[in-house]
Formats: C-alpha cells, sequence, structure tokens
C-alpha cells in the first residue's frame, strides 16, 4: 500500500507502511535511474537558448517568413580561362559531331531523293558545251561532302576553344568597371 506520504509529498500522520519501491515521491528526482511506478518522472527543462542574430536583409527574412521561396543574388566575379576553355572544348566537339552527323544525313536524303542527280543534269546543260561537261555528282560525292565537314568541324572545334578563353580573359578585365554578371539563385521552381 501506498502511503499518502508517497502520493502528495507530505508527510503522514502515524506509522508509515514502506513504498513498493521503498521511497517516498519527495526523494525521487528526475536523475534517479529507477522510475516510481505510475507516476511519470518531473523532467528538467533545458537553459534557455540565447537569441539568434540575423545579420540576413530584412527582405530575406520576409520572404522566409511567408513560406516563400528563397533568393541568393549573387555576381560573377571571376571566370577561370583554363575551365572556360575546357568546358567549350567538349561543347565545340558535341557541335562537331552534331555538324558531321547533319551533313551526312541531309546528303543520304538529297541523293536518294533524286536531288544531287537531277541538279547535275541542270548544271551540265546550262555549264557545258558540245566538248566540255561539268560533272556535278562527283563534285557532290559522299566522300568529298564529308571531307570538307569534317574539316569545318574540325575548325569549328579550334576556333570555339580559343574565343572562348579569350573572352573569359576579356570579362575578368571588364568585371571591375561592370560589376559583372548578376546571377539569381532559388530553391523553388
Amino acid at each position: 500500500m501506498v502511503s499518502s506520504s508517497a502520493v502528495t509529498g507530505t508527510p503522514a500522520e502515524g506509522p508509515v507502511s514502506p513504498t513498493p519501491i521503498g521511497r517516498t515521491l519527495d526523494k525521487v528526482s528526475s536523475r534517479d535511474a529507477t522510475p516510481v511506478v505510475g507516476i511519470p518522472p518531473v523532467l528538467e527543462a533545458p537553459p534557455p537558448s540565447p537569441p539568434v542574430v540575423s545579420h540576413a536583409p530584412k527582405a530575406a527574412l520576409r520572404g522566409k517568413a511567408r513560406g516563400a521561396p528563397r533568393r541568393a543574388r549573387l555576381y560573377v566575379y571571376r571566370l577561370d580561362a583554363w575551365s572556360v576553355m575546357k568546358v567549350a572544348f567538349m561543347l565545340s566537339v558535341a557541335m562537331a559531331i552534331v555538324i558531321v552527323s547533319a551533313v551526312a544525313g541531309a546528303w543520304y536524303l538529297l541523293d536518294y531523293s533524286g536531288v544531287i542527280a537531277t541538279m547535275a543534269r541542270n548544271v551540265d546543260e546550262v555549264i557545258g558545251s558540245g566538248t566540255t561537261t561539268f560533272d556535278l555528282e562527283a563534285v557532290l560525292a559522299f566522300d568529298r561532302v564529308m571531307g570538307i565537314a569534317v574539316v569545318v568541324a574540325a575548325f569549328e572545334i579550334v576556333l570555339v576553344s580559343i574565343l572562348a578563353g579569350i573572352f573569359a580573359v576579356l570579362y575578368n578585365l571588364t568585371v571591375g568597371i561592370t560589376g559583372g554578371v548578376e546571377v539569381t539563385f532559388t530553391d523553388a521552381f
């Protein structure tokens, strides 16, 4: 049987029988390993945390309070010329593959539809005389057209890579005057 002192925390009158656990409520603290049966332990509140000081602009705090997406406006201050050249090289290689593939596809389309043969006949009638003929089909042969496309693609790779590096250096020189390019980042679409 639990005495009234175990429940209320005040001493009981008369002889007191021991509690089932062997302690009274006023001797139990939140740090004891053995809990009192039927009574939840009293937990101490953690110390209050220091106030949070924010150095963020008021516009950013207003957007956060409303649940609006956060935005960060940053400026591109410097471009690494070597990194720009590497990225431009990879993009120009991809563009060169597209150029060569497009030229091959266009040549096959024009050849199978008979446009090249018709153009060759018409050019031969206009330019060619009785003894001299002009063979447009030999000029527009697949090997020759693809060779020209590969040369143009290689020239494009070199030109784009070099120009991208030059433009990165020029950007770095002019960023002090212009302030750079402003980029806005957000966490929502």
